[in-house]
């Protein structure tokens, strides 16, 4: 049993009295936790003194840290822990001898888990932890930290289906000394993460991944979790020190419980109950928890959900608005049934309000958990709420130390909407230690949110290089901005003035690209000048750097510049343009584009910088210029001392042609080195992890940051050693020594060979100052030693799938031989080839063996010993290295297995022979050994490569084939003699002759020049003369005798060179391979390898009846580069192109053999060509896609991928070694007949992969593959008919137009981009031919179409089209398409449709974002979807359009929305965000042209949002017709142009009205439209509808002359005239049928006589303060209504034709009237007609009746009379007053009253009161009544009882007890009824009143058609004493006792009975809710009506029963 304790036992938590209550509650041992917790420090520094207690402990929330109070303040919280399981394993590890020298690197892996596993709380115990290491590392040697540092929580929950991210840092320390501190050894490490749980009982390794050290590494392992407890344990190893972490353990609890509210709208204002849409998972029994808090406010919900679950739908909980104002935190979470298990807390903050509450509230969520110093980071999410504005405004400060380091004045943040908050924070500190900033936002100095603290991480330290004069950063800018047209330097501060133009600043401006980087948007046709002068301060002597960050894209025009930083000068410009394409500086002298710019591609991110650095490396006039692209030196070109590059020119972005997004602009008064402009494009990376990788993977250097360092190359990437001198320009000589090959990722393929000679390569190659290296293996003396140490001799295998090789090149990157091309190439040759089935014989044996080399990308390094014996390596740049081309191991090369084998090369470009020009004559051509070379007249000509020379017969034949058949021939008309004669001029054309000159004995004979003998010599390949006729005539090559008759020489010519072709095609095949030589032509030609012709190929042979086949060697000089390393080819370069000097572009054009293979297999050059793309496709692995897209991953994957294996640095340093050879060559120690700096164009990647790019558009253009096949999808596709059709078409880049007739291609002529290309397709007749224009993206414009006979649906697409013309506004119209498509037009900028007829539907232009001018004018269509948002200028819509909807066009004027034609068919408008256009202004238009259509109007849907606008007249008739708006007919559209959210039209924005206006209108307006804002400064006009009214009232009273009545007008009358506006006075006032406005005459009081008689008045509208309306005032009108205001009390009456004011208003149908009262001075009251002929009038109804004269002459004072109204329902006088006392002359006469009871006044009935009633059934005269008037019920046969209270018989006029059936009147009066005059002779139906029970009426009119109700049964509610029984459905009361039944609940009207009643005071009373309806002395019937809360029953003071029940009927 529990101790019982002794003192005041408390079973409830105890509280202080008040929240000021200083005392403690309670003794903290007692308490719950003994813990306190609060939100600040300063709330910790608030607690008092009597609630402290030593070591008493407080968690602070706001720093996340705990606080112990000792000694009197606050001290970091430690935790106590025991230490001593860590110090007993060190004593027994530490050996106290001395010199043991251990440390922790002594530690098992088994002593580091016992460490982890006693030191779990790492961060808390480092004290300890490290006292023990340096305890344990205090003697000599490296010591190091190595350990996992946890960044998140040790222990949590993970929730089943969401991420679980472990976030660590792998901390790797190291130092040399107790005494020294800790430094980080920046390595990597290799992470390993292992799991246990109940699926792995023991750790089980999940997941190893490489790790940096200093950084956060975050790792999601959800997908290993299984339910229940998981332990997760991590290990780090270092990679270069080697030790592993201690293992850190995590405990994940894995739920399947989870709880989500992702479409809960936190940003809108709650100002009612508040709904939270949950997503609940987990089928266990669990519960929702909910809170609320806010200020002074906090409740808690909770709700039981069993094993529910909510996962398609969502769980709507509900909780209350806190009722009060403010920001609240909402937070809902689930807990399981035994509470073990508890989801993470989704929580929100929002807003609470009550509705329409005018107050500005801010709410802050999703903040950012840390925040990275050198990236752009989304620090948090927010909404604000300002009453009803639609946007407002902000100023966000970031703080830092209290130095404030950003602020930001936001002008436009729209409210109710989520929006996100984002820094880019470039902070400089001094340091990379973290920091934390604070966030502020308030308004107008007010805070709108409490300060946001953030930490952020600046391990990174990715600061830009120091010292720059200009920065541009748009990641700080918005268009909300209050200073968003300004420029800021980010270095000062300072707002620079910009000039805008064509901006579309809700699209563009600062913006955010896709990918969410914040840009400078400048869309094509916008311009920005910035006022900011780059090139003012000269250069050329001090230096200067411009860098930007930029992307161009949606180009139409590539020869327009983008941005310029320049002025034009006369000769060019002077300074920097960018082009979509290229980037090109010039200063005052330079201006060459080939050698000073630099291609780039355009659609992606490129991140350039420009150098002027004079000087260079201490050179003085070394002056240099140089061009970076993403932080790599592209190109560079050298400036004279006296050059200039001054120059005032501002900095100007954009341009018609392109879009582009600015990033960043940066600049220098200096010339930046590589590393600090790759510095600078690290900084510009947008995230932290691509910042980081670009920075490990460029940390290469040593540790003086001046070498690249062997260890961290050979850490990252391939390498090569050689511990010799590397054979070059400068030093020849071959070398022999150790080869190293080291392989970063293939370890196992490491080898090194000893003895191995290297030697320069290649022969152009050899002329530049570094060479490539050929390293070959000595057979004998080479020993080859691998990785596992085993060893070989000979041959050693390199790469895996290649064969072993004997020897080696690595090709220095220089010139063409740059990275990727030789690699890329040779790499993808063979791959290619075995793709397209291709094989030789060799192959056949090992499929290993290639046809072409093999190599990868290698860092060369070369070893030696320093003075002091040390081993040192010198960088000696980047290469690309594998088997040579000559090592015949790789090629298969065995005469043992092949001993016909040979295999050959052209020596040059030059040699004869290498180009098949001269006949293989074993005299002429020979083979000298020693050169191992053919030689022709003593020149090298074909090198022998392989197999043995004598072999070469195998080749002779094949050769001369080709020679025998070459089209290099012509005629000479004249003798062998006279061609000698001139042997020296006809020699310079290159080709052979044969003799023309008829009769002449050598006739037909060819001859050649022999060089050797200066002069043409017989054509002889060994079997005598060639003669053309002997050789083709007749021979089956398409030439006979006939063909020769009638022929000029040069036609003969033609027909001699057909046959040759003929003859070729048909024999090539005998000798030649030919699928093997297509596809060695298609590959050269598709990446214009143009010195693959003659030399760099190789003719190979196996032997006798194998086919001669080609392979490759270096396959560098390539794309746009030539032999000499220039950029001078273009993408759409062929290989019969010149140069402009003339010069061919590919080395060995005129060779015989390619020249004679184009022309005899043409067809089969273009299928090899289709087929070999295809086969591109295949190896490119890209599955989805474009063919383009495909063959460039191709690309991608062979040579983007060395390009991308070279860092920045090690491209950046091999840039120096042209600039040393520059100096070389300046020195006089180098020449070349090429400048090496045009050579220095570093990785070129942005370059080539815009020429690649083009280059596959361009091959498919020509050879009709991919989209320009007849299958292809990027197309235009037409319907056309007729006989033919000519299209013109201008492509935007160089390429072959397309067009697929049917499934035909037509391939247009080669076009130059900008050129018009004429196609005229033959449509044979035919009424419907499907035509195809292919390549339609690459197309700038398809010409005109209103004269093409094209029809049905008609598909545009096209990306570069910026026209389009398929309408005309002036030529007759052919084209008849009915639809029209536009798909990814997005450069279009004009759209003529005009006149097209046919055209009809909707026209969707959303994806033309760029347009300006749509003409649509005359087409059928009826709606035109254009962009949301742009540069729109005008659009013209046709008549049948229906949509209007313009969102976001700045541009758009009034002026150029032309919708005459179509106004009045408009059924949509929206029109938002085009501040040029007023949209009511076109509104107005809009309902204007739709006036006539009523209600039947097409407008149904509106949409108008501007900004402000101010109109300065007409201002009430545009209120006026937006007044209309809110007749009820019209809806909104929401902000997506969708009905049915806003069930009224919108309207929203502010109008300022100087001008009068209605007042009504402005109300309505007002409140209908609770988004518009109006501003009015003139008078209120009054409204009076009727135009015939207002014209009146103007003529009375309008005395300023304006266009309305103003109140101060109007007050000024004081009554309305006589016959004012009488139909009878002026028959022009008939037809008026409306007084609105008169409610506005406050002053008036009278209404004279006949002032709207006999008008079809319909409305009667009074003044407020109205009296007295006079006689015949409305008589004869059709007014329905007349409420009259309570002020007025008389309707005047009289004698003669002045009748009551409302006689004969024969549509009346109610009157109302508070107090009818007679003037005191009136001294007769005449009832004149009255009321009479009221023929409609159903409710008549006062208050009180009063005829109260002064001086009275009148015997008799009545009612008003009714004549004739025979819809009355209702007529209620209320209290009659004064001296009224009887009823007129026909008072109900031709009324449909079915009772009457008189009030007790009515002593005196006039003649034929109630004369023709037919429904007349009972009437009640409760007064002393004492004359009965002459035919009281003439004409009324049905009344069934009169009823009269007066004890003293009335006298009776004549007639005036007809047709009444029975009398009953007082019992005791009844005999003195019976036996008075007149009553006598109806004594048989005079009865006592006692025996009456039939309907008793109580009002003076009552109207109860026949109708039947239903009994119902009377159950009380109440109490019944005593007690009483129920009679059917009639109670009974007994004699005995009082009734009383309460609150009987009937919502129908009934029919009450009541008899029993005798008398004596007895009654029966009936309260209907809550008041006496009518006290009943009477027996009868009743009507009771319907009960809102119930009605009671009483009966009181009887003596009998009384019986009370309901009945069906009451007569």
């Amino acid at each position: 049993m529990s101790e019982e304790l002794k003192g005041t036992n408390v079973y409830s938590p105890i509280v202080p009295g008040t929240s000021r209550d200083v005392y403690p509650t309670h003794y903290s041992i007692y308490g719950k936790g003994g813990h306190k917790e609060v939100s600040t420090i300063d709330a910790r520094n608030a607690i008092t003194a009597d609630r402290l207690t030593e070591g008493c402990v407080v968690y602070v929330k706001e720093t996340d840290k705990e606080y112990q109070y000792k000694n009197g303040e606050w001290v970091d919280y430690q935790t106590n822990f025991d230490d001593t399981v860590l110090r007993e394993l060190i004593n027994k590890k530490v050996d106290k001898v001395d010199g043991k020298d251990l440390s922790t690197n002594d530690f098992t892996d088994a002593d580091k888990e016992v460490i982890a596993i006693h030191s779990e709380e790492i961060d808390s115990l480092q004290d300890s932890v490290n006292d023990i290491y340096q305890r344990l590392d205090s003697t000599t040697g490296v010591q190091y930290y190595i350990r996992v540092q946890n960044n998140g929580d040790k222990s949590f929950t993970s929730q089943k289906g969401e991420p679980c991210v472990l976030n660590f840092t792998f901390v790797s320390q190291e130092r040399y000394s107790y005494n020294d501190p800790y430094e980080n050894t920046g390595e990597r490490g290799k992470c390993e993460i292992f799991i246990k749980n109940s699926v792995s009982t023991d750790y089980t390794l999940i997941k190893t991944l490489m790790v940096n050290s200093i950084t956060a590494t975050k790792v999601d392992i959800a997908e290993y979790l299984a339910n229940g407890a998981n332990s997760i344990m991590v290990k780090i190893t270092g990679e270069v020190t080697g030790q592993a972490t201690p293992a850190y353990t995590y405990n994940v609890t894995m739920t399947s419980l989870s709880v989500k509210a992702d479409t809960f709208q936190w940003w809108t204002l709650y100002s009612g109950a508040i709904s939270i849409p949950l997503y609940i998972s987990g089928n266990v029994n669990k519960t929702l928890k909910v809170t609320l808090e806010g200020e002074n406010y906090a409740k808690a919900y909770e709700q039981v959900l069993g094993n529910v679950i909510y996962t398609d739908t969502a769980l709507n909980f509900s909780i209350d608005h806190p009722e009060q104002t403010g920001v609240y935190k909402l937070s809902v979470y689930l807990e399981n049934s035994d509470g073990t298990i508890k989801t993470k807390t989704v929580s929100f903050n929002i807003m609470c309000a009550s509705e329409g509450e005018q107050v500005k509230l801010m709410c802050v969520n999703s903040l950012s958990d840390k925040a990275s110093n050198w990236a752009n980071n989304k620090l948090f999410e927010y909404a604000v709420y300002d009453g009803d504005a639609t946007a407002t405004s902000g100023t966000f400060s970031i703080k830092m130390d209290d130095l404030t380091v950003y602020t930001s004045e936001e002008s436009t943040i729209p409210t109710n909407t989520k929006n996100s908050f984002s820094y880019a924070m470039e902070i400089e500190t001094v340091d990379d230690t973290d920091f934390e900033i604070s966030v502020a936002v308030s308004d107008n100095g007010e805070p709108l949110t409490d300060t946001m603290i953030f930490s952020v991480s600046n391990s990174s330290g990715f600061s830009a290089t120091a010292g720059s004069v200009f920065y541009m950063n748009p990641r700080t800018r918005t268009n909300s901005q209050s200073n968003y047209q300004k420029i800021i330097n980010e270095i000062d501060s300072y707002q620079i003035a910009a000039e805008w133009e064509g901006m579309n600043w809700n699209n563009d401006g600062w913006t955010v690209d896709s990918d969410g980087n914040r840009v400078l948007r400048m869309m094509a046709g916008s311009l920005l000048d910035i006022g900011y002068k780059p090139f003012e301060i000269e250069s050329a002597r001090n230096g200067k750097t411009i860098e930007l960050d930029y992307k161009i894209y949606n180009v139409t025009d590539y020869s327009e510049p983008i941005i310029t930083l320049s002025v034009p000068d006369g000769q060019g410009f002077t300074g920097l343009n960018i082009y979509a394409n290229n980037i090109w500086p010039c200063s005052q002298s330079l201006k060459n584009e080939e050698l000073q710019s630099i291609p780039t591609d355009d659609g992606v991110r490129v991140r350039i910088a420009m150098t002027i650095s004079p000087n260079m490396y201490g050179n003085a006039g070394f002056n240099l210029c140089s061009i970076y692209i993403n932080g790599k030196k592209n190109r560079t070109f050298l400036y004279e001392s006296n050059d200039y590059w001054a120059q005032n020119g501002d900095i100007i972005i954009g341009s018609d042609y392109a879009d582009v997004d600015v990033y960043g602009i940066r600049i220098y008064e200096t010339g930046l080195g590589s590393n600090a402009v790759h510095k600078n494009y690290i900084n510009w990376l947008p995230g932290t992890d691509e910042k980081v990788e670009e920075s490990e993977n460029n940390n290469l250097y040593d540790a003086m940051a001046t070498q690249l360092d062997f260890d961290a190359i050979r850490a990252k990437m391939n390498v090569f050693v050689f511990d010799n001198i590397f054979p070059s320009y400068y030093d020849t000589a071959k070398r022999t020594g150790t080869l190293e090959i080291l392989f970063v990722n293939r370890p196992e393929r490491n080898v090194t060979i000893t003895n191995v000679e290297m030697s320069g390569q290649g022969t152009s190659s050899k002329k530049y100052w570094e060479w490539n290296e050929k390293c070959k293996v000595d057979k004998t003396k080479s020993v080859i030693t691998y990785a596992d140490g085993s060893t070989t001799t000979k041959k050693f295998i390199m790469f895996d799938n290649v064969p072993a090789c004997a020897s080696v090149t690595f090709k220095k990157n220089w010139a063409s031989s740059m990275q990727d091309h030789k690699a890329g190439s040779v790499n993808s040759y063979t791959d290619l080839y075995k793709q397209l089935g291709l094989t030789n014989e060799a192959m056949a044996l090992d499929p290993k063996v290639r046809v072409s080399v093999y190599q990868e990308p290698f860092m060369a390094f070369r070893k030696e010993l320093n003075d002091e014996g040390e081993i040192v390596y010198t960088c000696m740049g980047e290469f690309t290295g594998g088997p040579d081309k000559g090592d015949k191991y790789c090629f298969g090369y065995d005469t043992d297995l092949f001993p016909g084998l040979i295999s050959i090369e052209g020596a040059d470009n030059s040699p004869l022979p290498a180009l098949f020009r001269v006949p293989w004559n074993t005299g002429r051509i020979t083979y000298n050994e020693d050169e191992e070379s053919w030689q022709y007249n003593g020149e090298n000509s074909i090198g022998f490569d392989g197999g043995l020379p004598e072999n070469i017969k195998y080749w002779i034949p094949a050769y001369n084939l080709a020679y025998s058949c070459s089209n290099r021939i012509r005629p000479f008309d004249g003798t062998l003699v006279e061609l000698n004669a001139d042997a020296t001029s006809y020699k310079e054309n290159g080709v052979d002759y044969w003799i023309a000159k008829p009769g002449d004995t050598d006739l037909y004979n060819l001859y050649y020049y022999e060089a050797a003998e200066k002069r043409f010599i017989p054509s002889d390949i060994g079997e005598g003369q060639i003669n053309l006729i002997s050789q083709l005539v007749n021979k089956g090559y398409g030439l006979s005798s006939a063909d020769l008759v009638g022929k000029t020489n040069d036609e003969l010519n033609t027909l001699f060179i057909n046959a040759r072709v003929a003859k070729f095609r048909a024999e090539a095949k005998t000798y030649f391979d030919i699928p093997d030589a297509i596809y060695h032509h298609n590959f050269t030609e598709f990446v214009a390898a143009t010195d693959n012709r003659a030399k760099n190929t190789y003719p190979y042979c196996f032997g006798e009846g194998c086919k001669w086949k080609w392979r490759q060697d270096d396959l560098d000089t390539i794309m746009p580069i030539t032999n000499q390393g220039q950029l001078r080819k273009g993408y759409y370069v062929e290989v019969h192109d010149n140069y402009d000097t003339g010069a061919s572009v590919w080395n060995g054009e005129t060779s015989v053999f390619w020249n004679l293979l184009e022309l005899a297999f043409t067809d089969e050059l273009a299928a090899g060509m289709r087929s070999m793309m295809s086969a591109m496709e295949v190896l490119g692995g890209l599955k989805s896609g474009t063919h383009a897209e495909k063959v460039y991953a191709w690309y991608q994957k062979y040579y983007l991928n060395v390009k991308e294996y070279f860092p920045a640095v090690t491209v950046n340093e091999d840039s120096k070694r042209y600039e040393n050879a520059k100096l070389m060559m300046n020195a006089g120690r180098y020449t070349n007949d090429t400048d090496p700096l045009t050579q220095e164009l570093g990785d070129l990647y942005s370059a080539e992969t815009a020429w690649m790019k083009k280059r596959i558009q361009y091959m498919s253009s020509k050879y009709s593959f991919g989209e320009y096949s007849a299958n292809g999808t990027d197309s235009i596709n037409v319907r056309a008919a007729g006989n033919a059709i000519a299209y013109d078409i201008i492509p935007a880049i160089d390429m072959y137009p397309t067009i697929a007739n049917g499934t035909s291609i037509v391939k247009g002529s080669r076009t130059k981009a900008g050129q018009v290309c004429r196609m005229v397709i033959d449509l044979g007749g035919t009424g419907d031919q499907q035509n195809i224009i292919q390549g339609a993206s690459w197309l700038m414009s398809i010409g005109k179409w209103h004269d093409k006979n094209v029809n049905g649906n008609l598909i545009i697409k096209g990306r570069m089209l910026r026209e389009l013309e398929l309408g005309s506004r002036t030529e007759r119209i052919i084209i008849a398409i009915t639809g029209l498509t536009i798909s990814d037009c997005v450069s279009l900028q004009s759209i003529l449709l005009s006149n097209i007829a046919t055209l009809a539907g909707s026209l969707d232009l959303s994806v033309c974002t760029h347009l300006r001018k749509v003409w649509a004018d005359g087409t059928s269509l009826t709606q035109i979807r254009l962009p949301q948002g742009g540069c729109l200028e005008l659009v013209q819509y046709p008549s049948t359009n229906r949509y209007l909807t313009l969102q976001n066009f700045p541009l758009l004027t009034q002026n150029g929305v032309l919708i005459d034609d179509c106004a009045e068919r408009i059924t949509d408008f929206f029109v938002s965000g085009c501040p040029k256009i007023s949209p009511i202004d076109l509104l107005i238009k809009v309902m204007d042209a739709q006036q006539g259509q009523g209600e039947a109007h097409a407008l149904k849907r509106v949409r108008a949002v501007f900004g402000e606008y101010t109109y300065n007249e007409n201002g009430a008739e545009m209120l006026d017709n937006l007044g209309k708006l809110a007749d009820g007919t019209y809806v909104g559209l929401n902000s997506s142009g969708v009905a049915g959210d806003d069930p009224r039209p919108v309207l929203e924005g502010t109008l300022n009205i100087n001008a009068n206006c209605y007042e009504d209108t402005a109300n309505t307006l007002r409140e209908y439209f609770n988004r518009l804002t109006l501003n009015i400064t003139g008078e209120y006009f009054i409204r009076f509808t009727d135009p015939v009214v207002l014209a009146r009232v103007m003529e009375m009273w309008n005395t300023n002359g304006d266009e309305g009545l103003t109140q101060p007008e109007a007050d000024r009358v004081t009554e309305i005239p006589q016959s004012f506006l009488s139909g009878i006075a002026n028959p022009e006032y008939a037809g008026i049928t409306s007084l609105k406005g008169f409610e506005s005459f406050r002053n008036c009081t009278e209404i004279k006589p006949m002032a709207f008689e006999m008008t079809s008045l319909e409305e009667a509208v009074f003044p407020p303060n109205l009296q007295i309306i006079r006689n015949r005032a409305f008589y004869g009108t059709k007014i329905k209504k007349a409420n009259l205001p309570d002020s007025c009390t008389y309707l005047e009456t009289g004698g003669g034709g002045s009748y009551m004011p409302f006689y004969q208003c024969a549509e009346l149908e109610e009157f109302t009237m508070k107090d009818y009262v007679l003037p005191k001075e009136m001294t007769q009251f005449i009832i004149n007609q009255g009321f009479g002929d009221c023929a409609k009038l159903k409710r008549f109804k006062l208050e009180s009746f009063n005829i109260s004269p002064t001086n009275g002459v009148n015997s008799h004072y009545s009612v008003l009379s009714f004549k004739n109204c025979y819809s009355l329902e209702e007529c209620d006088f209320g209290r009659l007053e004064g001296l009224v006392d009887s009823i007129p002359i026909y008072f109900l006469s031709g009324t449909p009253v079915t009772a009457c009871c008189m009030d007790e006044r009515i002593t005196y009935t006039s003649l034929r009161g109630f004369e023709n009633c037919p429904n007349l059934k009972v009437l009640v005269f409760k007064g002393q009544v004492t004359n009965i008037g002459q035919a009281l019920c003439g004409g009324t046969t049905s009344v069934s009882a009169t009823i009269l209270y007066a004890t003293v018989p009335p006298t009776v006029e004549y007639a005036g007890l007809n047709n009444q059936a029975a009398f009953y009147v007082p019992d005791e009066s009844v005999d003195a009824y019976k036996a008075a005059s007149t009553w006598s002779g109806v004594a048989s139906k005079i009865h006592p009143v006692s025996e009456y029970a039939g309907y008793v009426p109580t009002k003076m009119y009552e109207y109860n058609p026949e109708e039947s109700r239903t009994a119902v049964r009377l159950i009380t509610l109440g109490a019944v004493n005593p007690a009483w029984d129920f009679a059917g459905s009639s109670v009974v009361a007994s004699s005995d006792g009082d009734l009383y039944m309460g609150d009987i609940v009937y919502e129908k009207s009934l029919y009450l009975k009541v008899t029993g009643i005798r008398g004596n005071g007895d009654s029966v009373s009936v309260m209907i809710d809550g008041k006496e309806y009518v006290n009943i002395a009477l027996n009868g019937i009743y009507d009771i009506p319907a009960s809102k809360t119930g009605f009671n029953i009483t009966v009181n003071n009887y003596m009998q029963d009384i019986t009370i029940s309901t009945v069906a009927e009451a007569y």
